[in-house]
């Protein structure tokens, strides 16, 4: 199922705010679950619930709480209301996989703005990658340890030549990754879908020469815009590293310049 609206579908469960979802084992690193993936689940059943009355369909802020890494297969997501707005809805949502709590999300919804950029608005420029086509798509399959990546087979994802030096052992130390994202069906990145793109990239912590892998404890994820059609750039970097935590930063563009989303993650660090 490598259809992303597909695999953040839920279902109504008949008890009010309980939604069914079923976890797209596609949407891996490893033996987890991505975290993006996780916060799409529950973005998209927070929708659901209220875009109807409200008109609301765009998550422009979801910082999720990882509790736990849910398996491939069912899952229930509670959705609560905790304020209807006219210009938000604000919502909690959490995951729960038998009977036990792993993601737990706030959630803000608004309205489609639908404003085009103005000259006065302020926004970084997009980050000057090589183009995608001289950029090689990321294998699914792994020599570090970790095993088969599955979400490479669902994003095309490119990293620039100018910071991939880590794959080689050879880090620019500077705590800096970038590069390109499409998805493999060329579905059109949704806003609900920039919470899987902007924790696509490895762990910036890789370019510093830290190779163990980096769970993600909490991800905040903040859209801007719905991206235009095409693969999305992005970069992403260590803000502060220190001991077994880390702070990541990932901002990504869009096809037209425009930067569409950024995230800001607290991950722990092995060694």
């Amino acid at each position: 199922m490598g259809d992303l609206a597909k695999a953040t579908t839920t279902e109504p469960t008949g008890e009010p705010g309980r939604r069914a979802a079923l976890l797209d084992e596609q949407w891996r690193i490893g033996p987890k679950m991505h975290g993006g993936y996780l916060l799409a689940v529950l973005a998209q059943a927070a929708t659901d619930e209220v875009s109807a009355a409200s008109g609301h369909d765009v998550p422009e802020a979801v910082t999720g709480t990882f509790l736990r890494a849910p398996d491939p297969g069912p899952a229930v997501v509670t959705v609560d209301v905790l304020r209807r707005g006219r210009g938000v809805t604000q919502l909690r949502a959490r995951l729960d996989q038998d009977d036990r709590p792993c993601v737990e999300a706030a959630v803000v919804l608004a309205a489609d703005p639908g404003v085009d950029p103005r000259d006065d608005d302020v926004s970084p420029d997009p980050v000057d990658l090589t183009p995608f086509e001289q950029c090689a798509r990321r294998p699914v399959e792994t020599d570090d340890g970790r095993g088969p990546l599955p979400l490479m087979e669902v994003v095309d994802t490119r990293i620039d030549p100018a910071t991939i030096g880590f794959l080689s052992g050879r880090p620019n130390g500077e705590g800096r990754i970038a590069g390109w994202m499409e998805l493999d069906t060329q579905e059109v990145w949704t806003p609900i879908g920039l919470m899987v793109a902007l924790d696509v990239l490895p762990p910036a912590s890789f370019d510093l020469g830290i190779y163990g892998w980096s769970p993600t404890m909490s991800l905040s994820a903040h859209v801007h815009a719905p991206p235009a059609p095409g693969p999305l750039r992005a970069v992403q970097w260590v803000d502060h590293l220190a001991g077994e935590r880390m702070h990541e930063t990932c901002r990504v563009w869009d096809t037209t310049g425009r930067m569409v989303g950024q995230a800001t993650q607290l991950a722990a660090v092995r060694r």
